[in-house]
């Protein structure tokens, strides 16, 4: 059996007492070009204390930590640095994740410690999500292929191949797919505006993640889309709406959420079955032990393999940890995902 590569979605606690506020300021400066050192100097250490944290829990494609808000760090570099004439195509010189750039400390560890490079993972919106939250639900071809093209210019931007740290693979994240009701988008343009932002990731994979599969079905056309990221933790019966023998027709594979981050659900869930109130005791890596434990995560594991197989290549958590409350917690969930996965990977001979 392939191994099943372990991963995140992205966002994750700040430190703390770091300041979000103060930290996506900066983050904007960077992608501007009018930081300074001592923005540097804040920035820099915030940014690889959260890598590190996801490398010291296990998690082999760690993906960069994502501090802004997912739409407004796109469009805002679209809308201040257009291309001439080119509506929402931004500059290539400011298609930029700053994050990014706050890690070659963290590889150079990684490489010390390991003597190879850190494999990186790295999530981009996607022009649909992009579309909707600052157009509306009727999609222009136009316009959304502008804006495919600027996603295809962060994507060709993030592109790093150094002896610390290579990018492994790209997500482009459409949350909206398959639940936004109001959307209205022949599948043929959206394929094409998939293919078009994907187009710079080379032979890397690429990775659609989606909050529903409703709407799957556009997604198989997609040539440079390989690999479908599906809610599974929180939503079992997601995978009840997949057919392997249609991936496989596609030859798409799968990443799977096997660890639960809906953090609100969760606390319910564990107030009233231990008689608590988490949000007075906060005591919420008990709660990652106690539900979201390695043992539960590969019960879930295990079931999503016996009906998809080799076709998963990808699990982790599902996103949504950087609503958590604190460091401790998140990096319980993300080390009892990656444990699992070891666990379950260890045990791939004797299946």
């Amino acid at each position: 059996m392939p191994e099943i590569i372990s991963d995140d979605i992205g966002s994750f606690p700040l430190p703390a007492g770091a300041d979000r506020e103060k930290i996506r300021k900066i983050a904007s400066a960077i992608a501007t070009g009018t930081a300074v050192k001592a923005d540097r100097d804040i920035f820099d250490p915030v940014i690889g204390e959260m890598m590190q944290k996801k490398i010291d829990a296990g998690i082999m494609r760690p993906n960069y930590p994502q501090v802004r808000d997912m739409i407004q760090s796109y469009t805002q570099l679209m809308e201040d640095y257009p291309e001439e004439d080119q509506p929402w195509v931004v500059e290539k010189k400011h298609a930029v994740l700053p994050e990014l750039s706050a890690l070659a400390p963290v590889g150079k560890k990684f490489l010390k410690d390991t003597g190879e490079a850190l494999q990186m993972r790295v999530c981009v919106t996607g022009p649909l999500e992009l579309y909707l939250k600052s157009v509306g639900g009727s999609v222009q071809e136009d316009l959304l292929m502008n804006m495919s093209k600027s996603v295809s210019r962060f994507i060709e931007n993030s592109i790093i191949d150094t002896a610390y740290l290579k990018t492994a693979v790209f997500s482009i994240d459409e949350p909206s797919l398959g639940l936004n009701p109001n959307m209205s988008i022949d599948a043929d343009i959206l394929t094409e505006a998939w293919d078009t932002a994907a187009k710079k990731a080379g032979r890397r994979d690429v990775e659609i993640h989606l909050h529903s599969v409703n709407a799957v079905d556009m997604v198989y056309s997609a040539d440079k889309i390989n690999v479908i990221g599906v809610e599974y933790a929180a939503s079992p019966k997601a995978l009840d709406l997949l057919d392997k023998s249609e991936i496989e027709s596609y030859d798409k594979f799968l990443r799977v959420g096997v660890a639960r981050t809906d953090i609100s659900k969760m606390a319910a869930e564990y107030n009233e079955r231990y008689a608590t109130d988490l949000w007075k005791t906060k005591d919420f890596s008990d709660l990652a032990d106690k539900m979201e434990n390695a043992r539960n995560i590969t019960k879930r594991l295990t079931k999503a393999y016996e009906l998809f197989g080799d076709r998963i290549k990808y699990a982790g958590p599902d996103c949504g940890l950087g609503s958590w409350p604190g460091q401790d917690a998140a990096y319980a969930i993300l080390k009892n995902a990656a444990d699992a996965i070891t666990e379950f990977n260890g045990k791939s001979e004797v299946r």
